[in-house]
């Protein structure tokens, strides 16, 4: 597994601060309408975290 650190606005306003998360996932993709980080287990992909697309700043792969 690697681990990400995901900077999101939290609600569509601008004036609310970011937030950061760090998670443990094996990888992540793009829907349709949110980015989700995402473990593979038993021939399926397990959510771990999902976020709207237009709230996502970056995601970031963390070393080690």
């Amino acid at each position: 597994m690697k681990r990400y650190r995901v900077m999101y606005r939290p609600t569509e306003s601008a004036h609310v601060a970011a937030r950061t998360e760090e998670v443990y996932a094996d990888g992540w993709r793009v829907d349709t309408d949110k980015v989700v980080l995402f473990t593979h287990e038993r021939e399926a992909d397990q959510a771990v975290l999902d976020i709207p697309k237009t709230s996502i700043l970056r995601i970031q792969e963390l070393p080690g």
